[in-house]
Formats: C-alpha cells, structure tokens, sequence
C-alpha cells in the first residue's frame, strides 16, 4: 500500500516547471502529479514503485488468488478473524519466489 500512500503525499509540479526543470526532477527518484492549470493530469513515478504496482495487478488478475481473497471475504462477513490485504500480498509475493 505503500504506493498508495506516496501517490496521496506527492509533490504537485506546474506542467511548464516540470518542462523546463525536467532532469532535476527525474534524479529526485520520486513520486510527482504533474498539473495543468492547477488540476493533476499525469504522475511520474520511479520504476521500483511501477514494477510493484505491475506485479500487484499481476496477482490480482490471477484466478487462484481472487478465489482466495473472495473466500476470505465471505470467511469476515461471517465471523471470522480477517488478514489485512498487506499481509496477504506479502505472503503471496514470498511463495512465488
């Protein structure tokens, strides 16, 4: 969830600052919504965070592991004690390695 998080605490940078002062940006290794006229448009993201991101899509599109997120679901509704999403993606990331 962390990309999450970053993406909510990102800088907001002019589209034309974000132009002219490009390179700058980019070492910064950071998250940056990109606006024009003060409404956000794009977001420049570091690699890390978009193989994260690509690899969480990855899992979530897998048919064994929506069947368990729905069996847990129903396994909350009734009672019993859930894992966070957090938890539960770590976990599953360790057993593909």
């Amino acid at each position: 969830m962390s990309i999450a998080v970053n993406l909510l605490k990102a800088s907001h940078v002019g589209v034309r600052d974000f132009r002219e002062h490009l390179s700058g940006y980019l070492k910064k290794k950071a998250f940056f919504v990109i606006t024009e006229r003060g409404e956000p448009s794009n977001v420049v993201l570091p690699y890390k965070d978009m193989i994260e991101l690509l690899d969480i899509v990855d899992e979530l599109s897998d048919p064994a592991t929506v069947e368990a997120v729905l069996e847990g679901s129903k396994a909350v509704k009734s009672g019993k004690k859930g894992v966070s999403a957090a938890r539960f993606l770590k976990s599953a990331k360790a057993s593909l390695k």
